[in-house]
């Protein structure tokens, strides 16, 4: 039987300076936490007209390190200023559902965090959350190989999917 990783995986991520690229990974598995698998599962099992979302937000933070415990409470790091935003996507068509390798999975389009009026960072981890502030559930997250500092228009583009396999 196969290790558990959790819902979400990184298929690609670049950090970007103009034209070069400054670093990128591939295949990034997360950590599912715990109230991001009670979220999945109210979602799919237990639907009282909340869910899901109209949107997921990604987001971008630096814990040191990544605990299945973790809350919106336990981000640290993530941007404030220069133009970083939490990376929304729709839960109606924000995704497209496909059969990969003989499995399903939700992928998203390239996503892009841009560094605007200053730098930002370090930052080392990709979140995925329910809301646009600290408000929602934490859900997974996922830890980059290397820390990222952007500076003034640097940007990371990356692309993600969600599988249950």
């Amino acid at each position: 039987m196969k290790t558990w990783r959790g819902i979400l995986k990184i298929i690609e991520i670049e950090h970007r300076r103009g034209t070069k690229v400054l670093w990128a990974q591939n295949n990034i598995w997360n950590q599912l936490h715990l109230k991001g698998e009670e979220f999945l599962l109210n979602c799919c099992f237990n639907n009282n007209g909340n869910y899901p979302p109209s949107e997921y937000y990604f987001g971008l933070d630096s814990r040191v390190s990544i605990s299945q415990a973790d809350t919106m409470d336990d981000l640290d790091g993530e941007p404030t200023a220069s133009g970083y935003t939490r990376q929304p996507r729709s839960s109606n068509g924000g995704f497209i559902v496909e059969s990969n390798s003989g499995n399903y999975r939700a992928s998203s389009n390239i996503m892009t965090f841009t560094a605007v009026g200053g730098g930002w960072g370090p930052v080392k981890n990709i979140f995925m959350a329910t809301s646009s502030d600290n408000t929602g559930v934490l859900i997974s997250t996922a830890a980059l190989s290397q820390e990222l500092s952007l500076i003034d228009g640097d940007s990371v583009n990356l692309r993600m999917a969600l599988s249950l396999s």
